[in-house]
């Protein structure tokens, strides 16, 4: 019995250490953002409801393109996050959101995926050199032969990079679905081709 506890009491001290130790991350510290500055999604993002909360919608790793659309350009806040879950909630309606990011699984950091999917930009200024009719069209996740390569990052977001490991390559992938991939292809800025592999 004495000899159970001795070798049960250290593991849960390192079980509790570990538990305690939790990276707390601020995503303004991380954005570098004065007090009072407006924050903004810099890409769509989808959101699906949390099966353990009817309060919270999860947007995961990948951002697969499955569920509600929070387009780029929604106003945001952020909430307190730590190094698997990016807390934020949208100033519209107050709906409160997580962005999961699994340590094992990424590799790009946590610090990137935040620089990348949020922004002080404006709606005004993301939008800027857009034609109306492919800003709706991009809004509601649709993106077509011809647009740039800087709208298929505001329509679809950035691609995974376990797929798509640099933006200067001719295809980058995406996922519309657990085991559903979609390719666009570029000539040069431009979208030539869309390849869905089920």
């Amino acid at each position: 019995m004495k000899k159970t506890l001795f070798t049960a009491l250290p593991i849960f001290v390192l079980t509790f250490f570990l538990a305690s130790c939790a990276k707390t991350v601020i995503p303004e510290e991380i954005l570098l953002l004065p007090e009072y500055t407006s924050v903004y999604t810099a890409y769509n993002l989808w959101a699906r409801p949390s099966l353990t909360s009817k309060e919270i919608w999860v947007i995961d790793e990948l951002n697969t393109q499955k569920g509600e659309i929070i387009p780029f350009g929604t106003q945001i806040e952020f909430m307190k996050s730590d190094a698997e879950n990016i807390a934020f909630r949208r100033k519209s309606d107050g709906r409160n959101f997580i962005l999961k990011y699994e340590t094992g699984k990424n590799v790009r950091n946590i610090e990137d995926v935040i620089k990348s999917a949020f922004t002080t930009k404006s709606p005004e200024e993301i939008a800027a050199g857009i034609r109306p009719a492919d800003l709706a069209k991009l809004k509601r996740g649709l993106v077509e032969k011809g647009m740039r390569r800087s709208e298929v990052l505001l329509g679809y977001g950035l691609p995974p990079p376990l797929r798509t490991p640099a933006l200067n390559v001719d295809t980058w992938t995406y996922f519309v679905d657990f085991g559903i991939t979609r390719r666009v292809v570029f000539f040069g800025d431009k979208v030539i081709e869309f390849i869905q592999i089920d």
